[in-house]
């Protein structure tokens, strides 16, 4: 449990955000700026760190930011650091591959291979606790060549009674970023030597792509053949469904509502779609924050994405339905904002699998979560059940929407009346989403539990933030009326009409066509919260043409 109060929160140095008399101005010197974020990430932080060290064919600009780790973690880096900047242009990386390694490594995603390179350091990293900096620099000097890379380590300071979560430190490696391409990587994590080459080359190829991805490898704490270890199954399935997904932003995106598409830290993006589209600050607050990151504290949550310059106590009262790992967040806005994206059909990421790696452990990262974070992100103004997704291809534009209240107040005589009556909010016409679930017990109870209680949420913040327009006192007795024409009574954007079906995969569905009551005002979604592939493909085989995919359609799990 953490405690804490607000005067302690987010205790940092003020110059965290500030350059080093080190940091020689490189802009244009190097290809890629690759992020990574630490926090108590030994033992496993020595091989990330040579995985980066050993890139080749590509300069890197790695940016570490140590999150107030206690385990030794940023002397560690520091140690590496040191060790990597003593080599000379070209000097190192004496580490030969056998004859029988070199056809290995034309697969760098076999997991065969990725598992043996694991093992090769972690043997080397025996004595490693024991270790100086004459061990590091061995180490370093016999699988990194030297030179290639330019290395910023910052550290992160506050109360120990507060944990920020990946997002702080994300955005402080953001903004000391210099190259126009952007990756990530997972201090637990390991990579092949070629990964951001090609990841850069691909994305580089194509000028219509916005990132593009790897498929993923599986690592460490393995299970063997005669004791398969709890959850094991989960994960080898997750990396096969994963991995499958190699048409872009087709598959991934619809993707999203099933299970994470790829792995966030196994992209490359341009700093251009990440700045123009993916940027959290808003218009004049100055700056950009990219990641945000919650974590409850007592019955509040908190963003600490946000430095405590930017934070206000209003901004602290933020919803608790609102918490899930910063890695679906991004993914799920980077999609509602119209990311493209490709998958290069090799498996240049390798997840390290243990017993204590945060998807196994912390609750946020629970399948009650992730479930909550894909009803937000599809219902959300931007996502593919907004109403701008909707309705306005029908003719309501954003324009017409956002400016009924200020017609409803202006003091132009002829400039409401007519004007409010045709508005989306003002009409008669009211709009409609008909959301029909069809699944099986307690997974199509739960998400139809979590869209009304969505809904209740949307519906609150329209009521709260009408009567702010109207300065009127907003209380419980605050009702949603659709009927009265009065300007300053509230009515709902959009009506929502959720019906539950619990049905088994694969049974006749009567056709969008042959129902009733569906026009241009009311609209009809299905979503299908069925887990497994093969119900998945039933359904589609039953429904064929009649499944609006990426429409109105979605599968979810």
């Amino acid at each position: 449990p953490i405690t804490t109060t607000k005067n302690n929160i987010n205790k940092r140095k003020r110059n965290d955000f500030e350059k080093n008399e080190d940091d020689s101005d490189d802009k244009g010197q190097f290809d890629v700026s690759v992020l990574l974020p630490v926090h108590n990430a030994l033992p496993h932080l020595t091989s990330c760190l040579l995985c980066l060290f050993a890139q080749e064919k590509v300069r890197l600009e790695i940016i570490v930011v140590d999150d107030s780790s206690t385990d030794g973690s940023f002397e560690r880096i520091g140690a590496c650091k040191r060790a990597y900047e003593t080599l000379k242009e070209g000097e190192g990386g004496e580490w030969k591959l056998t004859e029988d390694e070199k056809e290995e490594k034309e697969d760098v995603g076999n997991d065969f291979y990725a598992n043996k390179v694991d093992c090769n350091l972690r043997e080397e990293f025996e004595e490693e606790e024991r270790g100086n900096d004459d061990t590091y620099e061995r180490i370093v000097r016999k699988y990194c060549k030297g030179k290639r890379h330019k290395i910023i380590l910052r550290k992160l300071e506050r109360s120990k009674e507060v944990r920020s979560g990946q997002g702080l430190a994300l955005n402080l490696a953001y903004s000391l970023s210099t190259c126009e391409y952007v990756a990530e990587m997972e201090a637990d994590d390991m990579r092949p030597q070629r990964c951001f080459y090609e990841l850069l080359n691909a994305l580089k190829s194509r000028e219509d792509l916005d990132a593009t991805f790897s498929q993923i490898s599986l690592i460490g704490d393995l299970p063997s053949s005669n004791a398969p270890q709890e959850g094991w199954i989960g994960m080898e399935r997750f990396r096969r469904w994963q991995n499958s997904l190699t048409c872009g932003t087709t598959e991934m995106a619809p993707g999203r509502y099933i299970e994470i598409p790829a792995m966030r830290a196994s992209g490359c993006y341009r700093r251009s779609f990440l700045e123009k589209k993916m940027n959290l600050n808003k218009e004049g607050e100055g700056g950009i924050r990219i990641y945000d990151d919650l974590w409850r504290i007592g019955d509040e949550v908190v963003d600490f994405a946000v430095s405590e310059e930017q934070r206000t106590c209003s901004s602290l009262k933020r919803n608790p339905n609102h918490w899930w790992p910063v890695d679906v967040s991004f993914l799920h806005r980077a999609f509602n904002s119209g990311m493209r994206c490709h998958k290069v059909e090799r498996p240049m990421y390798w997840w390290r699998q243990y017993a204590k790696q945060s998807t196994k452990v912390h609750d946020r990262c629970s399948l009650e979560r992730l479930r909550a974070a894909k009803v937000h992100y599809m219902l959300k103004e931007d996502g593919p059940l907004g109403f701008a997704a909707l309705f306005t291809a029908d003719g309501d534009t954003d324009a017409e929407v956002n400016d009924v209240d200020a017609l409803a107040n202006s003091s132009e005589p002829d400039s409401s009346a007519a004007k409010i009556k045709n508005s989306p909010r003002g009409s008669k016409e009211q709009k409609k989403l008909i959301i029909r679930v069809f699944g099986r017990g307690e997974t199509l109870n739960a998400y139809v539990a979590d869209i009304n209680r969505e809904i209740e949420l949307i519906r609150a913040k329209e009521i709260e933030e009408h009567y702010a327009r109207h300065k009127k006192p907003l209380d419980d007795t605050a009702t949603i009326t659709t009927t009265d024409e009065d300007d300053d009574t509230y009515q709902p954007k959009l009506l929502y009409v959720v019906e539950k079906r619990d049905e088994m995969p694969g049974l006749p569905k009567r056709k969008r066509s042959k129902e009733n009551g569906l026009d241009k005002n009311t609209k009809l979604c299905r979503l299908f919260a069925f887990g497994m592939q093969k119900a998945r493909e039933k359904i589609l085989r039953v429904m064929r043409d009649d499944f609006d995919t990426g429409g109105l359609d979605w599968f979810v799990a």
